[in-house]
């Protein structure tokens, strides 16, 4: 698929991986985008990109992922204002293990209502829509457990399976479920690793060791990577993004 001409819906807009996805998708003729995120007031950022990006609409949408109803009116809003909705990419995150609850609501369920909207308007086999791409950023510890984030480790993991369930003989949709699994990526997440509070029963010890293994790569990355994945990744696969080289993670091959 090119995204020419397409309509977008980015959640987690705001942030670094979030917004390097909507500058990526700009920069290859993106015609509609809606960016979500919690704040009250348009980011400078969206304003930047309407000047950067002249010939795009861009909507600004204030937005919780894990309430439903914020949800459902930002969909509404969004795909009665566009032809036909072609893109979904779920990308708000939480990080914090002393917030287990808000870390699964963000993490899992928002990411999940979020999925399920988007599937009712793009869906080709009943209503109207045509079709698209659901991209869902998981992380590399949805392939590989941390002890220190045994919360964030499995909301990540739950990602990855569900849109592996969902990609699963449903071809009649014509939607690709695609995860996206970054490994350390420079954002305003990424600053909170630094924070040992964030984290369940860290020590110096492991903390070092963790901060001496991350090496960040830059959010642009993940964005050339949704691109390239919106035209060439398979339905239900899963893609480890490490120091800007994308990786199929292929998972057992049990079908029940």
């Amino acid at each position: 698929m090119s995204l020419t001409g397409k309509s977008a819906l980015v959640t987690g807009a705001a942030g670094g991986i979030g917004g390097a996805i909507c500058v990526e998708f700009l920069k290859n003729g993106l015609k509609n985008l809606a960016a979500l995120d919690l704040c009250a007031d348009e980011p400078e950022i969206v304003s930047e990109w309407r000047k950067n990006f002249p010939t795009a609409t861009i909507t600004y949408f204030q937005a919780d992922v894990s309430c439903p109803e914020d949800l459902q009116k930002t969909y509404n809003a969004f795909v009665s204002s566009i032809e036909s909705l072609d893109i979904v990419v779920n990308c708000a995150g939480f990080f914090n293990e002393r917030a287990r609850k808000k870390m699964i609501d963000v993490n899992f369920y928002g990411l999940v209502e979020s999925t399920f909207l988007a599937i009712e308007h793009m869906r080709k086999d009943r209503g109207s829509g045509k079709g698209g791409v659901i991209i869902s950023i998981a992380s590399c510890t949805g392939l590989v457990p941390l002890s220190l984030l045994p919360t964030y480790s499995a909301t990540k993991q739950a990602v990855v399976s569900f849109t592996r369930s969902l990609a699963f003989d449903r071809e009649y949709m014509g939607i690709k479920f695609l995860s996206i699994c970054p490994a350390g990526t420079k954002s305003q997440m990424y600053n909170s690793i630094l924070d040992p509070a964030n984290f369940y029963e860290s020590t110096d010890a492991k903390m070092e060791i963790l901060r001496a293994a991350l090496v960040p790569q830059e959010a642009e990355e993940v964005g050339k990577a949704a691109v390239k994945l919106i035209g060439e990744g398979k339905s239900g696969s899963s893609w480890l993004l490490e120091g800007g080289k994308l990786t199929e993670t292929p998972l057992p091959e049990i079908q029940l």
